[in-house]
């Protein structure tokens, strides 16, 4: 497991020498058929042929190049991040996952891991910033995710927190006016989808992979860079399979969690027995008397 931050300073650091990087804020955005231009907050002038832009959530450089976000589901789902006072050592289990139990509480899951020498849960719900579910659980988490998960608290330190609630809403969105020459949106800037399925980090990667092995090679081939050229890019099969389904889940995990029917409280029921059978095979192999090498 690993933290963002580092994550993306530990990228940065493995950059080849010869690719130079630029850390600023972007103030000005001027785009064409032939050369795209960028003036960050320092005054640093950028020159390029192609601008890729991978702010995620981000509007300012969005805005700046006039391109607009759509929202197709308004408060989708809520994550929320926190360290258990617990330390991996005293942990009963190196990690754990806990699912909902009733449609009423529209919780997807907690995940508990390691993080260096500290534990971390992060939990998906299906609720709102302003609701008063949420100011409770930041005001004692602990109270909270014992009435819910009683079944694993005591594993873990009984959900002792040891930091700030951290919460972020998702909304799921696309974008409207992005075939233009000289710029492509990849990733959370281009579609965003919700993080419960946990499908965004290979969605980008499959944008980031078709884009650098496929179009931009194609692309440098002949002059300019206008929009026919970047069209293609969203117009791939690959690209778009990829989007499609990443909104699919989106909407699958919270129907599954959250809606009442029949057709739902079914599939909830499959999952939670195969999930059941699963914890039962483990536990028979781990019980299983180990044979000696040649033994019949």
């Amino acid at each position: 497991a690993f933290s963002y931050g580092p994550l993306i300073n530990g990228l940065r650091d493995a950059l080849p020498p010869q690719v130079p990087l630029t850390v600023g804020k972007v103030t000005e955005v001027s785009t064409g058929p032939d050369r795209q231009r960028l003036v960050l907050a320092d005054g640093t002038v950028i020159n390029a042929r192609l601008l890729v832009v991978a702010t995620g959530y981000s509007e300012l450089v969005r805005r700046a190049i006039g391109v607009e976000r759509i929202e197709l589901s308004k408060a989708h789902s809520l994550s929320m991040g926190f360290d258990l006072a617990i330390a991996p050592r005293d942990c009963a289990y190196r990690a754990a996952t806990c699912y909902g139990k009733r449609a009423s509480d529209r919780v997807a899951y907690l995940t508990v891991f390691p993080i260096g020498d500290r534990m971390r849960a992060n939990m998906f719900v299906y609720r709102t910033v302003a609701e008063q579910w949420t100011r409770d659980f930041r005001a004692d988490p602990q109270k909270v995710l014992c009435e819910l998960m009683p079944e694993i608290s005591a594993q873990c330190g009984n959900f002792e927190v040891a930091s700030p609630v951290e919460v972020r809403q998702v909304n799921l969105t696309t974008t409207q006016g992005h075939r233009r020459d000289g710029v492509v949106f990849i990733g959370d800037a281009f579609v965003t989808t919700c993080p419960t399925p946990g499908v965004g980090i290979g969605r980008v990667m499959i944008d980031v992979d078709q884009l650098h092995s496929v179009h931009i090679p194609r692309w440098l081939e002949t002059p300019g860079m206008a929009a026919d050229k970047i069209s293609a890019f969203y117009d791939d099969p690959v690209k778009v399979a990829s989007d499609v389904e990443g909104m699919r889940v989106s909407y699958y995990a919270k129907q599954i969690t959250t809606e009442t029917s029949l057709e739902w409280r079914v599939r909830r029921l499959r999952n939670n027995t195969a999930r059941q059978l699963m914890i039962i095979g483990r536990k028979v192999r781990q019980l299983a008397p180990r044979r000696e090498p040649g033994m019949a």
